[in-house]
């Protein structure tokens, strides 16, 4: 997916902006979530890199199609009288963190 955002300099300078704002683990998510399943496999991602990213690669795909319970857990952990109120990165990574928990619960 290189390229997603553009190569320019507008792009790079938004970019640059997000991770400022972010406060961003060492590790990429799809980093994790390779440790995870190597753990799970009784194995180490240094014994295959490029398999494990592959894997975790795959079990984050699902995730861009999320399901309807996936979608309501997610509205309801952050609205507020029928109204969404998503006013900052916490009830952001709320959102997120019940939407995918919810998928986990299916």
């Amino acid at each position: 997916m290189a390229g997603y955002l553009g190569s320019g300099a507008a792009d790079y300078s938004w970019k640059k902006s997000i991770m400022a704002q972010s406060s961003t683990p060492a590790m990429s998510m799809v980093d994790q979530i390779a440790r995870a399943i190597a753990t799970a496999d009784g194995a180490e991602v240094v014994d295959d890199p490029a398999r494990f990213r592959r894997l975790a690669l795959a079990a984050l795909k699902p995730l861009t199609k999320p399901t309807e319970a996936m979608v309501d857990a997610a509205h309801e952990a952050v609205s507020f009288d029928g109204f969404w109120a998503i006013n900052s990165r916490r009830d952001f990574k709320k959102a997120v963190r019940t939407m995918i928990l919810a998928a986990m619960n299916e």
